[in-house]
């Protein structure tokens, strides 16, 4: 199963994340993931406020409770005004292409 970890917060969102990249990566569970640019940089349709994300991470896992096991691993789910939302990806997209 594919999550999503975003990382979000008002807190400082260059954090050290070694240790969950070297632990994914080991178990063949990262997929993937970015920094995202400065939020004051984002296009929001409609015209909104743009949310707090900083980045994200796509890991393949056996299960919703080994992606958590993972997300904790991330400094930002210990920092203050940081946090990792972890969401299940439902499916592929343009497979059709």
């Amino acid at each position: 199963m594919k999550f999503l970890l975003i990382l979000q917060g008002a807190g400082d969102p260059r954090l050290q994340r070694d240790e969950f990249e070297r632990v994914a990566y080991d178990a063949g569970e990262l997929v993937g993931g970015e920094l995202l640019a400065d939020p004051q940089l984002a296009v929001q349709l409609p015209a909104s406020e743009p949310t707090r994300i900083d980045g994200y991470y796509l890991v393949d896992v056996e299960n919703r409770d080994r992606a958590i096991e993972l997300a904790r691993l991330l400094p930002d789910a210990r920092a203050a005004d940081r946090s990792v939302e972890v969401r299940a990806v439902m499916h592929s997209t343009a497979t059709d292409f």
